[in-house]
């Protein structure tokens, strides 16, 4: 039987935040733009922070280090609280989607949901579900799937005459990730954090000054300057992944992995900054890759 496969969501506060409008959340809580890391770059980051979506690149190093990760906490293993929300992924391309649901099932107790919210239905129902039920539902769940469509297709994708080879946002983690040569769309539409549309430099830039966005759809053949909604089956090698503080300590939520992540302890007060490390340790892992962006939860 062929796997589920979503369209591809692309890493922008402006789609996130129309998707989470139309899942029924008030708007008190808004997805914004991370330009860096840097104190001030961080201190642009309106406050409190409740969850940080990161975007990276799937490469050979990154799924050994998964790997290594994974055999470490079976054999070790690793505190986590009865309190945090994880589903696995079982829809290929939906990680973007369960990043979001991750982030707010988390926070629920700070969400305002409206009456008749899609989410806060689909979380009543899977609070009491395990992480594989929780994927199964949501395959089912027509008006999330519905909701994520129209918000795949508000990105734009831009345009390039290359094309990827590589293994989709996939839910299968055996799956073997082979590293293709970064085609020339990753360099010259890399954008700048700090401005939206910029072409930046092809340069790839040192962790600890500048982060840098590279939109997370699909390299298409060229169509000249216009933007064309992606296809289903294109595949592309980028995941989301959802940071979040629950009873104190900063979880890694990823649906590709057996389990969360416990990355030791925060606080309402340092949770951007601590989060902000763990997204150093995934770029210092590919220094050469240019395809890592972070939008913040935050109060609005």
């Amino acid at each position: 039987m062929e796997p589920h496969r979503w369209l591809p969501l692309e890493a922008n506060p402006d789609v996130t935040n129309q998707f989470l409008k139309q899942l029924g959340i008030h708007p008190d809580w808004q997805f914004v733009d991370v330009y860096g890391m840097e104190p001030e770059l961080l201190s642009m980051v309106p406050r409190p922070v409740c969850a940080v979506l990161l975007l990276f690149p799937i490469t050979e190093k990154y799924e050994t280090f998964r790997t290594e990760e994974e055999e470490r906490i079976k054999a070790k293993g690793q505190d986590v609280k009865s309190s945090v929300y994880f589903m696995k992924q079982t829809i290929n391309n939906a990680c973007g989607t369960i990043g979001l649901i991750h982030a707010i099932a988390n926070n629920r107790d700070k969400m305002n949901f409206e009456t008749n919210s899609s989410l806060k239905k689909f979380l009543e129902d899977s609070l009491s579900m395990t992480p594989e039920e929780r994927a199964k539902y949501l395959e089912t769940y027509e008006a999330i799937r519905v909701t994520h469509e129209s918000s795949a297709h508000e990105g734009q994708t831009e345009s390039s005459s290359s094309s990827l080879s590589s293994p989709p946002c996939s839910s299968q983690p055996q799956v073997s990730h082979s590293r293709t040569k970064a085609s020339p769309l990753c360099h010259s539409a890399s954008l700048s954090w700090a401005k939206r549309n910029h072409v930046g430099p092809a340069k790839a830039p040192s962790p600890s000054i500048r982060l840098r966005r590279w939109r997370p759809l699909i390299r298409l053949p060229s169509v000249g300057l216009h933007s064309v909604a992606p296809s289903i089956d294109e595949k592309v090698d980028l995941h989301f992944i959802a940071l979040v503080n629950v009873g104190g300590h900063l979880y890694e939520l990823d649906g590709r992995k057996p389990f969360p992540i416990n990355h030791g302890e925060t606080s309402d007060d340092s949770f951007l900054e601590d989060a902000i490390e763990v997204c150093k340790k995934f770029m210092e892992r590919d220094p050469e890759e240019l395809r890592f962006n972070a939008i913040a939860l935050s109060a609005a």
